[in-house]
Parts: structure tokens; sequence; C-alpha cells
């Protein structure tokens, strides 16, 4: 099986049809994250779809949609391809975000050894890091970034075939939800960023933790049904 011990790496499992999408062949540091328990008898297959990632201020090369997809990752610096890597960034679950969602999973009780995160999959929504560092991407959005992102997304979820999504980003479901060509037996939903201080931990605000947290019990470990 894909199960790993001891590890919150992504399984390479699915590298070769991965890498077979036009925008992944360009920039495979961006690769989705599938955990090694992603595959479980204990719960459904979970993809969680974020915003997108951000470069150091100083960079310009994603600050041109159509530079950024026509190029490549040999046209970046070290530095940049970390901050692209979505597989270290969401298995070592130190930035906020990562480390939120991990702890939502924590919560659930399901991990032996490895990191609650290792059960899931996750990508971001966007495939170019957004222009304006710790901004949504919203302010940067255009037509061939929702082109890309639809073409990357539906790939990933035909590679991988999870029975939940989750968009942890509600301008990205906002953007996106629409456009993604979905089985019937797939279940789709949203909640608020897990970094975002308005939304997230606000007991008023219908689409944040509480909602994420019943979307998992519910869902995610009891089935689709």
């Amino acid at each position: 099986g894909i199960r790993m011990a001891q590890s919150n790496q992504s399984v390479k499992t699915y590298d070769d049809l991965f890498l077979k999408i036009d925008h992944y062949a360009k920039y495979p540091a961006m690769l989705p994250y599938v955990g090694g328990n992603y595959i479980s008898a204990i719960h459904k297959k979970l993809m969680l779809i974020g915003e997108s990632n951000y470069f150091p201020e100083t960079s310009t090369i994603h600050k041109d949609a159509i530079k950024w997809y026509d190029g490549n990752q040999s046209l970046l610096s070290a530095e940049e391809i970390e901050w692209l890597n979505n597989r270290e960034l969401t298995a070592c679950a130190r930035h906020q975000n990562y480390k939120n969602i991990n702890d939502c999973l924590a919560e659930l009780k399901i991990a032996g050894s490895e990191k609650p995160i290792s059960h899931i999959s996750y990508m971001n929504a966007f495939q170019r890091p957004a222009v304006d560092t710790g901004k949504s991407f919203k302010y940067c959005c255009t037509e061939k970034d929702i082109l890309i992102s639809v073409a990357t997304i539906d790939k990933v979820i035909e590679i991988i075939e999870p029975d939940i999504i989750i968009f942890v980003s509600k301008y990205s479901w906002d953007a996106l939800h629409g456009k993604i060509a979905i089985k019937d037996e797939l279940y789709m939903d949203f909640v608020s960023h897990p970094t975002d201080p308005f939304h997230w931990q606000n007991k008023k605000y219908l689409h944040g933790k509480m909602k994420f947290m019943k979307l998992l019990a519910g869902k995610y470990l009891q089935g689709t049904s």
C-alpha cells in the first residue's frame, strides 16, 4: 500500500501522473501534498484546497500572470522554489495555515505516530503566488489564473479521486467551485481561510473552524451518506 511509517512527507505514488499536468511539469515544486494515510479504512479521502503561495518581497517574476505561466521553475531562485514547495510546507505544519488544519485533524484522534495532516491531501487553488505578500489572491486574479486553476484542479481530482473536497478559502470557493468538473458522489464545501483572524474562530460566522470540525466529524469520518 502507500502507507509510510513515521513520516508526514507526501507520497510519490501519483507523481508520474501529476507531472503530466502542464503546470506541474513547469513548476514541480508546486505538486500537491498527498499524505501517507490519505487512503485509510477509518475515513474518506479528503482533499483540501487552499488559496495561493506567496513569494519573497523582492521577487518580481510572478507579478505578470502571462509571464508566470509561460515560465518555469528554472527561472526561480532557490528561495523562491522553497516558498512554492507545497509538500514541505504542508508536511512540516509549522506555518499557521497548516498548523491550524493539523490541530483540527488532531482533535479527531485519527493519528498514530504521524502528524494528523498525513491523513489528507492538500493543494492551493491558484497556481501563481499572490502578488502582494499576505494579501488575498483576489487582488491580482486574472482570467488566465482561473483557467489554469480549473484545469489543474480537475486533473488532480481525476488522479487522486477524493470523496470530499473542502476549500479552506472562501475566495477560492467563490471563484472556482462552479467551474470544477466533479462527479455526483463527490461532496464539496468550503470554510474560511484558517489564518483569517476575523472569521476562523468567530462563533457567529457560519463558515469558520466550527463548520470545519463539523464537516470533518460528519462527512470525513462518518462517510458521506
